[in-house]
């Protein structure tokens, strides 16, 4: 999602006040990110909550 916005991830996580590690470490699961942390950060990369949740639950059937 970070990537098809065209965010590296120091800017999302400047957007979510998160260091740039907090981003490497959730997007190669080293650490889980709970429901609320995904809403902002599809929020941040300019996707509808909902929709990015929908588009997950299809890529982890």
């Amino acid at each position: 999602m970070r990537e098809e916005a065209g965010l590296t991830q120091r800017q999302i996580g400047k957007l979510l006040n998160k260091p740039q590690s907090y981003i490497y470490n959730c997007e190669v699961a080293n650490r889980r990110v709970d429901i609320t942390e995904f809403i902002l950060w599809a929020e941040a990369c300019g996707v509808n909550p909902k929709t990015a949740f929908n588009n997950l639950l299809k890529e982890l059937k």
